[in-house]
């Protein structure tokens, strides 16, 4: 592992071992970190949790490759990565920080839990196995085939074979089936002070599961070899519950004092990297969209909301002032503001779709104002603006993906991940058929990809120090470590 890999984890480690001294639910993990025979799985949960949605969340991963490749935002400066240059080190940081971070120490809370059985021990190892799969789902999506069977103790060691992502999602999907069966809510699981997303609470995980299994089960529904899998999946987490409001969302709850303020608020400390997308903000103006106010501020030269164009140059980007152009809204950028894993509208959304796929029964139109009224709740939207909005965005199950997809990638703002994967599966337009995103205006910096990445090629640690397994893997994906390959549920 580089220097600059190593100094980062230790650093993240570092910031988990702080969180005693920034709230008073931290304040009472007291395990020593240096003592693995003594260590708590508690203190290994919210260490989990933490790794995995700080690194999905910063500015890195989430501000210059998902919210720049869902078009949620524009770069204000350095404009490489929306342009689809990527810093290498950043990559290397986001492989290693899942890997050798949150898998390792989920895989511990499940090593001890099992060396060591006691009354609780069946709901904390499901609960480090539902979020392990969130993990490896995350992988997945973004890299293609990733290692996974191998990588079960956390990739401490070199020379990890790469597993087919199909082989991946089958297996993920089977491991949260199981796992909703072993939830047990007459019994405890982890104390409420080291469940940051739950507080411990059993029958939200099981919800949580059931609904995670919506997600992996619904970006693999073109698939023909897994038209079964996806409706058994869909039919069961249905019937064992899913997210039903907003109540349910799993969110990770920041707080105020570094190093526990959600990390966007942090890189906004110093500088100025980001500010609305041209393609969201011009949507949002033209639907009428009350959730505008809340995702971004107007500009302060003449008090409209104005979104930057994407992809510019650095020459052409930086002869736009930043005090004429739309910047993210304060609220999504307060210390406090929470990340999220998955939440209720996304699950609205994905009933909606899947009845329109049969693979269940109902009204997709239902679950659609479901999902739109949702979102808006959730971002603070007057209730006195909720139904007017829904009118003017009509159900037309003719155009479903459209009308699904663009109420949906609003929805998923801050999620950029999320959005940028879903904008690859559904390609969906404007539902009056016009097109919603743009090429880079002044080019890509990939010479194979012209409008956006399909995948993230793999870290250069990869290459270098697993480069019989790479090989493997490269030739696997279609024979070139490229970012326009695409994913196997994105052939279709």
């Amino acid at each position: 592992m580089k220097k600059t890999i190593f100094k980062e984890l230790c650093f993240a480690s570092v910031l988990i071992i702080l969180l005693a001294g920034c709230t008073k639910k931290f304040d009472e993990i007291n395990q020593d970190p240096n003592n693995p025979k003594t260590t708590d799985p508690g203190y290994l949960l919210v260490a989990a949790e933490k790794k995995a949605i700080d690194n999905v969340w910063n500015e890195w991963n989430n501000g210059r490759t998902g919210m720049h490749y869902a078009q949620y935002w524009s770069a204000t400066t350095y404009s490489n990565e929306s342009r689809y240059q990527i810093r290498e080190n950043q990559n290397n940081t986001f492989w290693n920080i899942l890997y050798a971070g949150t898998i390792k120490d989920l895989n511990e809370i499940i090593r001890i839990n099992t060396e060591k059985p006691f009354d609780y021990s069946p709901n904390q190892i499901a609960i480090a196995e539902i979020l392990k799969v969130w993990t490896y789902h995350m992988l997945v999506d973004v890299y293609e085939d990733i290692p996974y069977k191998s990588s079960q103790g956390g990739l401490d060691r070199p020379n990890s074979p790469y597993d087919k992502a199909i082989t991946i999602y089958t297996d993920l999907l089977k491991i949260l089936g199981e796992q909703v069966t072993k939830l047990d809510p007459s019994k405890g699981s982890f104390p409420a002070k080291t469940d940051i997303i739950y507080n411990g609470d059993v029958n939200k995980w099981k919800r949580f599961a059931n609904s995670l299994r919506l997600r992996i089960a619904i970006r693999v529904s073109d698939v023909p070899s897994l038209q079964t899998l996806v409706k058994q999946s869909i039919n069961d987490a249905v019937t064992s519950g899913v997210f039903t409001s907003n109540a349910d969302n799993a969110i990770f709850r920041y707080v105020e004092a570094p190093p526990n303020n959600n990390p966007l608020n942090e890189s906004y400390k110093s500088r100025i990297d980001f500010c609305m997308c041209k393609t969201m903000v011009d949507y949002m103006l033209d639907i009428k969209d009350p959730r505008l106010p809340v995702y971004a501020a107007p500009a302060k030269d003449n008090g409209r909301y104005i979104g930057k164009a994407y992809g510019l140059n650095q020459q052409n980007g930086e002869t736009i002032p930043n005090s004429a152009i739309s910047l993210p809204g304060s609220a999504v950028l307060d210390a406090k503001a929470p990340a999220v894993y998955m939440d209720y509208a996304e699950v609205a959304f994905i009933l909606a779709e899947a009845i329109e796929r049969n693979i269940i029964t109902g009204s997709a139109e239902e679950y659609y104002k479901k999902g739109v009224r949702a979102s808006l709740e959730d971002r603070g939207v007057a209730a006195a603006a909720i139904d007017p909005y829904i009118a003017g965005v009509p159900y037309n199950g003719g155009d479903w993906k459209n009308v699904i997809g663009t109420q949906k990638w609003i929805a998923l703002y801050m999620q950029g991940m999320e959005g940028w994967f879903e904008r690859l599966r559904l390609d969906f337009k404007k539902p009056n058929g016009q097109a919603l995103f743009v090429a880079p205006v002044d080019g890509s910096l990939d010479r194979e990809v012209t409008v956006v990445p399909t995948r993230m090629t793999y870290p250069v640690d990869e290459q270098q120090l697993n480069k019989s397994n790479y090989d493997k893997a490269v030739q696997s994906i279609g024979g070139k470590d490229s970012k326009a390959a695409k994913h196997f549920w994105d052939l279709y």
